[in-house]
């Protein structure tokens, strides 16, 4: 089975997606659909090719806009990523004029759930940190038994995804 093939990466980021979202809804946060693949569906795959600034911004996208219970109800761009390895960003993470320079990345792989921001990325700060862990987050304080729960979800579905 090729799975390097664009319909196989996207069914891993769903999945992804999917874990992240259910865990901040059952954590009192709504989550909006933002990206690309949600708010322009009929675009998505035909902007690979296409190299043209407004291409570019489309696709870097952050999946969700999330906001905080209140009495914060604070606003948050999320992009999730899957990687099987945690580490992010890599080589093929192009965030180059990266336009939502406040977003958070949460990346799902098959033995944790970490999350980093994109200014912390530009400070030189690396995902492998324990406070990068999300159950270690402050940032969105997750209820660590839920964020605990939906990491062994992320663990059951990837275990042997490559």
């Amino acid at each position: 089975m090729n799975t390097n093939n664009f319909h196989y990466r996207i069914i891993k980021a769903r999945v992804a997606e999917t874990i992240i979202k259910e865990l901040f809804l059952i954590s009192g946060y709504q989550v909006f659909d933002y990206g690309m693949e949600r708010s322009m569906p009929l675009i998505t795959g035909k902007l690979n090719l296409d190299n043209s600034e407004t291409a570019l911004q489309i696709r870097k996208m952050p999946d969700f806009v999330v906001q905080s219970p209140p009495p914060e109800n604070e606003l948050f761009y999320v992009e999730v990523k899957y990687r099987k390895s945690s580490r992010f960003p890599t080589d093929t993470d192009d965030l180059t004029n990266f336009p939502y320079t406040n977003a958070w990345f949460i990346v799902v792989s098959q033995k944790d759930i970490r999350c980093i921001s994109y200014n912390q990325i530009v400070q030189g700060k690396k995902i492998m940190a324990d406070d990068c862990l999300l159950i270690n987050s402050v940032a969105f304080k997750l209820d660590k038994k839920n964020v605990q729960l939906f990491q062994e979800y992320a663990c059951q579905f990837f275990s042997g995804v490559k």
